[in-house]
């Protein structure tokens, strides 16, 4: 039994009004090196990177810090356009932090495997 897309279901869904919100999705590479991603939801489309905010994930699900003190901070990059949501939804390319209370924006050093290949 396979599942099958379909398309007008899907067409259905990327057509609701999204009443002036924006799906942010925060892309960043796992400690494999594999991509990972979440989303989050904003009040309007940001004018600039530096408009997001660094957001957080817990490093130890994705092997990139301890079980004691996994909080990983990401610090937003780079935007593009939402290929698949469409518009005005984002991607959004970040770069991965330890973080440092005593940092601008709590972001402390880049974490080891903070790498882009």
């Amino acid at each position: 039994n396979k599942t099958v897309l379909d398309l007008n279901i899907q067409d259905r869904f990327t057509s609701l009004p999204n009443m002036g919100k924006v799906q942010a999705e925060y892309v960043w590479l796992g400690g494999n090196k594999e991509l990972r991603c979440k989303t989050r939801t904003l009040s309007a489309a940001p004018a600039s990177v530096e408009d997001l905010p660094v957001w957080n994930y817990d490093g130890s699900s994705t092997g990139q810090a301890p079980g004691d003190d996994s909080e990983v901070l990401l610090k937003p990059c780079a935007i593009f356009n939402d290929p698949f949501r469409g518009a005005p939804h984002i991607l959004v390319m970040c770069s991965c932090h330890l973080p440092d209370v005593d940092a601008p924006q709590g972001l402390g050093a880049p974490i080891p495997t903070n790498t882009r290949t």
